[in-house]
């Protein structure tokens, strides 16, 4: 209630004033909504940045066989041979690498692995269980030997020409090791190309053939037969 007084001399008015209106005030220390929202916005892009730390930095699930010491064409991958290696590998990498020991018996390596280097299954032969291979070595002009793109572990067949014509002398043959037979590195000289060849009669009909310089190789990789591992015809 407040009293007002008339200024024509009249008595005094009680006129009824609204009370002025109340505040109630956020107590001392409570964050208001905008900051309690911001705090977990906060919290939340820690917590993931955890998460990712702990993935890059965690210790890897799988480990991957590498050559223990340098292997040659050739040489047998024993349990002597490899020691295995935690790494993360791209799932192409990975699906070309070694994870169980089991997968590795009986291969030799095909081309040199360097020690250290992550043992790939186009570095190795199939697997196990095959008679050793003989080796023999032929060089051969780039368009005799599929352009030179002839690599270890190709399969080819090998034919021969004579004066009666040309005839396959042997088939599915593995190839062990494939350089360049004049040592430059422009891609145009011949090719030295080294054949597993186990067969008595297939190792004279090649030699023949080489030693008339009338060998051409035809590539058999990706022919739908099982070629013999041990390096005999099909």
């Amino acid at each position: 209630m407040v009293m007002t007084r008339s200024t024509h001399g009249g008595g005094a008015t009680e006129v009824e004033m609204p009370a002025p209106p109340r505040t109630v005030a956020r107590p001392a220390g409570v964050p208001g909504a905008r900051a309690v929202v911001g705090g977990m916005l906060v919290a939340l892009s820690g917590l993931a940045t955890f998460v990712m730390w702990s993935q890059a930095t965690g210790t890897p699930r799988h480990a991957y066989a590498v050559a223990a010491g340098a292997l040659d064409p050739g040489d047998p991958v024993d349990p002597g041979s490899v020691r295995w290696v935690r790494m993360d590998l791209p799932a192409g990498v990975a699906g070309a690498a070694f994870d169980d020991g089991a997968h590795l018996e009986g291969r030799v390596a095909l081309a040199p692995i360097a020690e250290g280097e992550l043992i790939q299954a186009a570095s190795l032969s199939d697997q196990g269980g095959h008679d050793p291979t003989a080796e023999l070595s032929v060089a051969l002009p780039r368009e005799r030997a599929v352009d030179g793109r002839l690599r270890p572990g190709d399969v080819v067949d090998v034919y021969a020409t004579g004066d009666d014509g040309t005839d396959q002398v042997a088939a599915g043959i593995r190839i062990l090791e494939v350089s360049e037979a004049s040592g430059t590195f422009d891609g145009g000289g011949d090719l030295t190309i080294t054949l597993g060849v186990s067969d008595p009669e297939e190792q004279v009909a090649i030699v023949d053939a080489a030693s008339n310089d009338a060998v051409t190789l035809i590539r058999t990789t990706h022919v739908s037969r099982r070629p013999r591992a041990n390096g005999g015809g099909s």
